[in-house]
């Protein structure tokens, strides 16, 4: 690369975007057929939170190259994030067949998998990945949430503890272990990993809702309610907290509370189609009339 090509992507890597857009921009008025200058115009966009602009631009720069793997791996993710997953898949599997050994597509594939309910595919796809980068903390989490998906919790702490190795304050994989330690039934381990990640890292909403879920499992639910109302101090949109809470208003009785958390629940636009369903179907008894049924 040269000239404002050259410019414009040590930009971009600068995080200088204005800076890359407009070198990028003067390339291409010399070069309209330039697919690398469209990418990084793409990458750009899509940091910016452009998602559309990054789509259109992806498209381009794989027309103008269909060689290019990067443009349709960053397409699949565009489509993975506004919830088509069948799209997501097909560009996925194009990115992977141009470039089978590259450990961000096989991730990229592996999420649009899991997306739709491809587990195996998904594991095997992860495994991959993590083959080919075995240092990534990242894809050793990935993974152990796909394992998790299949209810595989040995695997899953396998990986997590592998992925706490490279990042040990790696607050989701420490939300995680804790899920998979309850999924065993070990309820005093899952405790005290909760706990310990509290000490251990800067919290996310995740950590506290895991133990909110270890706290309610072993029957403390006024304890489970301060944690679940830390998880939305850090994140008051968090919709798993939001129908967590809910949930544990409306066994305790609460009536006008558990309504409320439903009803802000039902709002976020977060939620599975499932869980929607179920809390709709739950509020509407909730709302009868006492003595009608």
């Amino acid at each position: 690369m040269v000239g404002d090509l050259a410019l414009g992507v040590a930009a971009f890597r600068d995080d200088e975007l204005d800076d890359a857009d407009a070198a990028l921009k003067r390339h291409l008025k010399k070069n309209a057929k330039s697919s690398l200058a469209v990418y990084y115009l793409g990458l750009s966009a899509m940091e910016r939170g452009q998602s559309l602009q990054a789509r259109k631009l992806f498209i381009q720069a794989s027309d103008l190259n269909p060689q290019l793997h990067g443009a349709l791996s960053n397409l699949g993710v565009l489509y993975l994030e506004a919830g088509e997953d069948i799209a997501a898949l097909k560009v996925l599997q194009q990115a992977r067949e141009l470039a089978p050994d590259d450990p961000r597509v096989l991730a990229n594939l592996a999420a649009a998998m899991l997306k739709r309910g491809l587990w195996t595919e998904a594991v095997e796809a992860y495994k991959l990945a993590v083959k080919l980068a075995p240092g990534h903390g990242t894809l050793q989490y990935d993974l152990a949430l796909a394992y998790m998906a299949r209810q595989e919790w040995e695997l899953a702490l396998n990986s997590l503890e592998l992925a706490l190795q490279v990042r040990p304050r790696f607050a989701l994989a420490h939300a995680a272990k804790v899920a998979s330690l309850q999924g065993q039934g070990r309820l005093n381990s899952a405790l005290e990993a909760a706990n310990t990640a509290l000490d251990e890292c800067d919290p996310v909403a995740d950590n506290y809702i895991v133990l909110a879920r270890v706290l309610i499992a072993k029957g403390a639910a006024s304890d489970a309610e301060k944690a679940l109302n830390k998880a939305l101090k850090l994140s008051p949109d968090n919709a798993n907290a939001q129908l967590d809470l809910a949930e544990l208003l409306d066994a305790r009785g609460d009536k006008p509370d558990a309504i409320e958390w439903y009803q802000k629940f039902l709002k976020n636009k977060a939620p599975l189609p499932e869980d929607t369903r179920r809390v709709r179907d739950r509020l509407r008894v909730l709302k009868e009339p006492a003595g009608e049924s």
